[in-house]
């Protein structure tokens, strides 16, 4: 038959190449093993759609290479974007706190997500450190002024030893509280709360022990029964037994009280933040924006051609060539045969808008004049930004 012939053919001449012999099916039932298998084709993985909170006001969205994204929210114009060649864009200039609706296709089909940008995290205030029943227990409370527009907060909480080898303690919480335990009493440490987002982190606030917990607390004191003697008793003759009357030993001093119900701490108000002892609260730089004015000027500028005044189109000469007889336009022009035309130069007015002088307190931004606003009232400018200082204030809490 003409299909085995060729199988023949085949295996012997494999076998005469490689000198391997080749059977039509296996020669053993154990259990076989694999050492050589063709590339296993996998279907293409799609581009993920993602957006992601970046700078302030900022998504980062993902999605196919030069893909179109459209970006929606109530009451405002929607907005398209496209992704650069390895499949990203960043979008600046949105609303903190505000929900955006996006669509795209991928392969073919819409894709939609939303995202929230997202704005600087401000940081945590009235930072308090308190005792508890527990040696070596301190609680650890404070206040955040949260807005949509921070997005989700947490809150890195750290214990720092002063003066001793003690390791820091840290913790992370979405709560505004948190409880450290198995704290050295000989130990003073330096509290800090540091709020997070996923775009930024704000200034940590510090509150710092002025004495250790053995200092604070001391050593609480037992107080000792009254106990009597025991009466000693008298020989007496049957005749006279005179009346016996037990002593007790002297009652010990009375114990001194534990201390006040509470104690006083000093915090920096509300919107201030405790810096080197100090609170502050600080204002970015505000400014106020002018658009460019313009006037015209007018000046006298030289032209030729069809729209110029007084041009003409005349015959500017020629000169022929004494060798070859060719002509050449020594003035210009062009040349028609043996004549050289061209445009004869006039002049005509110009008017030009020209931008204006900056005006005085301004500076020329390249498309605005911008001037820095005023100093608020009770700040002073650090050439950063303006701070405010003010005093701590006393706070009766409970011991």
């Amino acid at each position: 038959m003409k299909i085995n012939h060729i199988l023949m053919t085949a295996i012997l001449s494999l076998s005469l190449v490689t000198g391997a012999t080749m059977a039509v099916a296996p020669a053993t039932s154990a259990t076989q093993i694999i050492v050589a298998q063709s590339p296993t084709e996998t279907p293409p993985t799609l581009a993920p759609f993602t957006a992601a909170p970046g700078t302030k006001g900022s998504l980062l969205i993902t999605a196919e290479p030069s893909s179109r994204v459209v970006l929606k929210t109530k009451g405002a114009k929607a907005r398209a974007v496209k992704t650069n060649r390895a499949g990203w864009v960043r979008v600046k200039s949105l609303r903190p706190g505000v929900k955006y609706t996006l669509t795209t296709k991928i392969s073919g089909s819409t894709k939609r997500i939303t995202a929230i940008p997202e704005s600087q995290v401000v940081a945590a205030h009235t930072f308090r450190v308190l005792t508890t029943k527990i040696p070596g227990q301190l609680q650890l409370s404070w206040r955040h002024a949260n807005t949509p527009a921070q997005g989700a907060v947490s809150f890195t909480v750290t214990a720092a030893p002063i003066d001793s080898t003690t390791e820091t303690i840290a913790g992370t919480t979405t709560s505004t509280e948190i409880v450290f335990t198995d704290l050295d009493l000989n130990v003073r440490f330096a509290f800090s709360v540091t709020a997070t987002n996923t775009i930024s982190s704000a200034t940590p606030t510090m509150a710092l022990m002025t004495k250790s917990l053995n200092d604070l607390q001391g050593t609480p004191v037992a107080k000792a029964p009254k106990t009597p003697v025991s009466p000693v008793k008298q020989p007496v003759s049957p005749a006279n037994a005179p009346a016996y009357t037990p002593t007790y030993a002297p009652a010990p001093a009375p114990v001194s009280p534990s201390g006040p119900a509470t104690r006083t701490i000093h915090l920096c108000p509300d919107t201030f933040t405790e810096v080197g002892g100090l609170c502050e609260k600080t204002l970015p730089y505000t400014y106020t924006a002018e658009n460019y004015t313009f006037h015209p000027e007018t000046r006298v500028e030289s032209c030729s051609g069809p729209g110029c005044p007084s041009s003409v189109y005349m015959d500017m000469g020629y000169i022929a060539s004494p060798t070859w007889g060719q002509v050449h336009c020594p003035r210009g022009g062009t040349l028609y045969g043996n004549t050289c035309m061209a445009w004869s130069t006039s002049s005509q007015q110009v008017t030009y808008q020209i931008k204006d002088a900056t005006p005085n307190g301004y500076t020329d931004t390249g498309s605005i004049w911008s001037k820095k606003d005023a100093l608020p009232a009770g700040y002073t400018d650090n050439g950063n930004n303006w701070v405010s200082t003010t005093a701590k204030v006393a706070e009766v809490v409970p011991v």
